[in-house]
C-alpha cells in the first residue's frame, strides 16, 4: 500500500480547499444576477439607453399579446392619438404638477386661494389630461371613441352633437343610435348635466345620456350613463375623445358595470413603444394568482383608491422613516399622475439616499427651469451602463413593489436624467402621498373593490 509523506498530503488538502473556494466563488457570481463589477444586492447594471424614450413602436399594428382592451400610450410611436411626437418633458410635468395641486386642495392639504399663490392656476375638479387610450363603442351600432384611461374620477364623457364648442375629435351622433336617450338611467342621480374641469384649464360640459356601452363584443351593457359633452375647451390632444372614469364614484365605469364585473379591474399601463391591456371581471381576476395584494384602505373621499405604504427602501437599505408618517394622509394609486409625489420629509430622505448610491456620477449641469419638479438630475452622456439601486415601496400585507430602471429614471437627454419622484410641493406639511403612472408602467395592477384589495405583479404587459 502506497504511503504520502505528511508534507505532500497538506499539500494536497490546501489545494482542495483553494479549489473549493475558487469553484465556489464563480459559482456563486452565477447564481444571482451579475450587473458588473461592482454589482451588489439592491442594484441593476442598466444600458444608459434603455433609460431613453424609444422611437419606435415594438407592437405589430393590430397585434395585442394578452388580449382585453388594448392600452395605447399618448405619446410615443405607439401613439394611435396622432401624438408620435410627444410635448416637452418640461411641458408634460407642469400638467402633471395641476392634477397633483388640485388632488392636494381635496383633501384640504392646499386651500384653493393658497394653490393659486402657489402659482398655479385654480381648477373646478381634476388635473392633466391623461397618458394612456382605450377605445370603447357607445350607442345601437356602436360607434368608436378613443378615451383617456383614468382612476381619479368617475364620470365617463364623450363629445356629442350637436355642439356648441367642440375639440378636433370624434363626435357621438345620438340620431344615429337606436338605443339613446337624454337625461339619467341611475334613479339616485339628477337628470342635470355635468361640468368638469382640469388642470390645464381644458373644460367639458354637457348633459347625461343613456345608451349600450361596448367594451368587447362579449362585454355590452345596455343603459350605461355616460356625460354627453357639448362644450369643451382646452387641449386634450387630437385623437382624443373624452374620458373614461374608472374611480369609485357611482357614475364610475367600474360602479355600472359591477352586476357582470363585481367591480373588479386590471390593467397594464405600457412604455411608449408597446401596448398594454385593460381586463374586467374574471379575465382580470385570472392573473390574481401571480399577485401581491395589500388591502384598500377606508377614506372619506370614496372617489380615489388608497392604500397602506408603510415605508421606502433604496439600495436594499430602508429609509428611516415612521410609517405614521403616511398613515396621518394616506397613500394614493393614480393613473392620471404621472410622477409619483412623496410627503416632502419623505422624499427628502429618499433624495438623500439616493444621492449617496450615485455619487460616481456627475450632476447634470442642465441649469433649472421655473417650475421644475425634479431637482436630482444627473448628466450619464458618456456612461454606457449606470449601476442603479432599487427603490422598493413597502406596503401593507408585506406587498413590497420593486422598481427599477424607467421605474425611478425620467428623461429623454441622456445629459439630464432625472430621479422619477418628488417632493408633495403644495406645503411641507402635506403628508399625502400619490403613486403615479411612472411607477406603474410594465405592472399588472389589479382593482377588487368589493375584495377590498389591491394587487401587483411584474411584466404585466408581456
Amino acid at each position: 500500500m502506497a504511503s504520502i509523506c505528511p508534507s505532500t498530503a497538506m499539500s494536497h488538502i490546501l489545494f482542495s480547499y483553494l479549489l473549493l473556494f475558487f469553484s465556489c466563488y464563480y459559482m456563486s457570481s452565477c447564481s444571482k444576477p451579475v450587473y458588473g463589477a461592482e454589482a451588489r444586492e439592491g442594484f441593476h447594471s442598466t444600458p444608459v439607453s434603455a433609460l431613453l424614450p424609444k422611437n419606435k413602436c415594438s407592437v405589430p399594428a393590430g397585434e395585442s399579446s394578452r388580449g382585453g382592451l388594448r392600452i395605447t400610450p399618448k405619446y410615443g410611436p405607439c401613439s394611435r392619438s396622432g401624438h408620435t411626437q410627444p410635448p416637452s418633458s418640461h411641458e408634460i410635468l407642469g400638467r402633471d404638477e395641476h392634477r397633483a395641486g388640485f388632488i392636494n386642495s381635496r383633501f384640504n392639504q392646499y386651500t384653493p386661494q393658497n394653490w393659486m399663490d402657489h402659482g398655479r392656476t385654480q381648477t373646478k375638479l381634476f388635473g392633466e389630461d391623461g397618458n394612456f387610450l382605450v377605445d370603447v363603442g357607445f350607442g345601437t351600432p356602436p360607434q368608436q371613441f378613443k378615451l383617456i384611461l383614468d382612476t381619479g374620477s368617475s364620470i365617463t364623457w364623450i363629445q356629442c352633437k350637436p355642439c356648441v364648442s367642440c375639440l378636433p375629435a370624434a363626435r357621438f351622433d345620438p340620431s344615429g343610435s337606436s338605443t339613446y336617450s337624454n337625461g339619467s338611467c341611475i334613479s339616485t342621480v339628477g337628470q342635470h348635466g355635468y361640468e368638469v374641469g382640469y388642470g390645464d384649464n381644458s373644460t367639458s360640459h354637457g348633459i347625461f345620456g343613456c345608451d349600450t356601452l361596448s367594451l368587447e363584443p362579449s362585454d355590452v351593457f345596455q343603459k350605461f350613463q355616460f356625460g354627453c359633452g357639448i362644450n369643451n375647451q382646452g387641449d386634450f390632444g387630437s385623437g382624443v375623445d373624452g374620458m373614461m372614469g374608472l374611480g369609485r364614484g357611482q357614475l364610475s365605469t367600474v360602479s355600472q358595470t359591477a352586476p357582470k364585473f363585481n367591480k373588479v379591474f386590471s390593467y397594464c399601463l405600457p412604455k411608449e413603444d408597446s401596448i398594454g391591456s385593460l381586463f374586467f371581471g374574471e379575465k382580470a381576476t385570472s392573473l390574481s394568482s401571480s399577485l401581491k395584494f395589500t388591502k384598500l384602505v377606508s377614506h372619506p373621499d370614496s372617489e380615489f383608491y388608497f392604500v397602506n405604504l408603510l415605508g421606502i427602501s433604496v439600495g436594499n437599505r430602508r429609509l428611516n422613516i415612521p410609517s405614521s408618517v403616511f398613515a396621518k394622509s394616506g397613500t394614493i394609486i393614480d393613473s392620471g399622475t404621472v410622477i409619483t409625489r412623496l410627503p416632502q420629509p419623505v422624499y427628502s430622505k429618499l433624495k438623500a439616499a439616493f444621492k449617496k448610491t450615485m455619487k460616481k456620477y456627475p450632476r447634470s449641469n442642465r441649469k433649472p427651469e421655473k417650475g421644475d419638479i425634479l431637482d436630482t438630475c444627473y448628466d450619464l452622456s458618456g456612461t454606457k451602463e449606470v449601476l442603479l439601486p432599487e427603490i422598493v415601496l413597502h406596503f401593507g400585507e408585506g406587498t413590497d413593489v420593486r422598481l427599477t430602471g424607467t421605474g425611478i429614471i425620467w428623461g429623454n437627454d441622456p445629459s439630464h436624467l432625472c430621479l422619477s419622484f418628488a417632493g408633495n410641493s403644495f406645503g411641507w406639511d402635506s403628508n399625502l402621498a400619490i403613486i403615479g403612472n411612472r411607477q406603474q408602467v410594465s405592472m399588472t395592477v389589479l382593482y377588487d373593490i368589493q375584495g377590498g384589495r389591491i394587487g401587483f405583479g411584474g411584466n404585466g404587459c408581456s
